[in-house]
């Protein structure tokens, strides 16, 4: 098979006519998507102004980080028996049930409160942990021809940009007028919204011949699928150390915006929500015009390419010397995340058979997760002790650039996009659902 690249064909009609129930997925992952940027811009500033502290931040999103260690791999398993559309309606409800417990915990002292929210958040993140991988492994089943996955990709990568656009400014409006309560229950309202969309759903979402198998040793099929297909296993990597240096701006943004740039409770939320919004609107571009393709050509090498463009970004961002570079900086890693999220859930989605789907997803967001949790207790402490919030973020970007050479070089060597093309059409020759 010659290496040669793939020509693009432009897509014909609108996916969610053309497949009404991942119609059903996607307005439902539209709706939750936005409810969910509210409750996670209040939260995040609420922990910040209870406490002042960057442990704080760091403590939250490793609660929300933690359950994908603990549960994830498992829920894969779980979402490889079982048809997958109960169980992201299970996910859904949960999180309704736990994010709007958030509000009545006011009442408490701030000491205390603390470990309640960061314990919800834990709950909350549990259960979000059987939704992803469902939804990822589903909709090669909702989308029937191979061609439209990366069509359906993108449009789910828009449905997320769409409420990142919406959801952060107008929470940030809202926490101003209304406080921070009513966000946690404008999330828990679109969980039960999405939930419905699902059951609604009349295609059975449950794997062709799912595994018979005890659960470790489907967990540990899983795990050898990933490390006996090099390509997956480069992907993964190189997505965990983007999510390691990553985690850096995460962490760091509340502070960064009010120790560095003198920013006080209202303007933080406003000009957070703003960034975010137009970071949204860049990422909504790029999933409009991938949605309108069949096919990336030489998926591998773009995604690597993009990672060292992260790693400048990362360096610009924390070398900003006004609020304005700062801002250009954030909406161009939130465009970068598009760029690379997209083809790496499609080539998961053409290279990995539909018994194992679950199980691989899991495996991509633990191994994603357990980069940010790593990162953000290293970002932490440097932040904090040895060379502040600025020379955290551009030391981050520093190792996204280091890693970009040493993955060029895995990526030429073995030959990976070669593979790819190979494994996708050993697949093709099966039925895709």
């Amino acid at each position: 098979m010659n290496e040669k690249p793939t020509p693009i064909v432009k897509q014909s009609g609108f996916l969610p006519f053309k497949y009404p129930d991942f119609g059903k997925l996607l307005t439902g992952q539209l709706v939750s998507n936005i409810g969910s940027q509210f409750s996670y811009i209040a939260i995040l500033f609420l922990v910040y102004d209870m406490t002042g502290e960057i442990y704080a931040m760091a403590l939250l999103s490793m609660a929300q980080a933690i359950p994908m260690i603990l549960i994830g791999p498992w829920a894969g398993v779980v979402i490889d028996k079982v048809d997958r559309k109960y169980a992201m309606v299970f996910a859904d409800l949960g999180q309704a049930c736990a994010i709007v417990i958030i509000p009545f915990t006011a009442s408490l002292p701030d000491n205390v409160r603390l470990w309640w929210i960061v314990g919800i958040a834990f709950c909350n993140a549990t259960f979000a942990r059987f939704f992803y991988p469902a939804r990822g492994a589903s909709i090669p089943k909702l989308v029937e021809d191979n061609k439209d996955l990366l069509a359906a990709n993108s449009l789910s990568a828009g449905a997320y940009q769409t409420s990142a656009l919406i959801g952060p400014l107008f929470a940030g409006i809202v926490i101003g007028w209304l406080g921070y309560d009513i966000p946690f229950f404008i999330d828990s309202l679109s969980f039960l919204f999405s939930a419905i969309c699902i059951l609604l759903i009349s295609k059975p979402l449950k794997a062709l011949n799912a595994s018979t198998q005890k659960p470790l040793q489907d967990l540990i099929t899983g795990g050898k699928y990933i490390l006996n297909f090099l390509p997956l296993l480069y992907l993964l990597i190189v997505f965990s150390v983007l999510m390691f240096a990553g985690g850096a701006s995460m962490i760091l943004i509340v502070p960064y915006l009010e120790t560095e740039f003198h920013l006080g409770e209202g303007t933080r939320e406003f000009i957070f929500g703003l960034m975010t919004s137009f970071s949204a609107m860049i990422g909504l571009s790029i999933a409009f015009v991938l949605s309108r393709r069949t096919q990336i050509s030489k998926p591998v090498t773009l995604i690597s390419v993009t990672t060292v463009l992260a790693g400048i970004i990362l360096i610009i961002f924390g070398a900003a010397p006004n609020l304005w570079i700062v801002g250009m900086a954030w909406i161009g890693f939130g465009a970068i995340e598009v760029f690379i999220g997209i083809p790496l859930q499609t080539i998961a989605q053409e290279t990995v058979p539909d018994v194992l789907r679950g199980k691989i997803f899991s495996f991509i967001n633990l191994s994603i997760t357990v980069s940010q949790i790593i990162g953000m207790g290293i970002v932490s402490v440097i932040a904090s002790t040895v060379i502040g919030i600025r020379g955290s973020l551009i030391l981050s970007g520093i190792t996204l650039c280091i890693f970009f050479v040493i993955g060029i070089v895995i990526l030429k060597r073995k030959r990976l996009e070669f593979l790819v093309d190979q494994r996708r059409e050993q697949l093709q020759q099966l039925p895709l659902t």
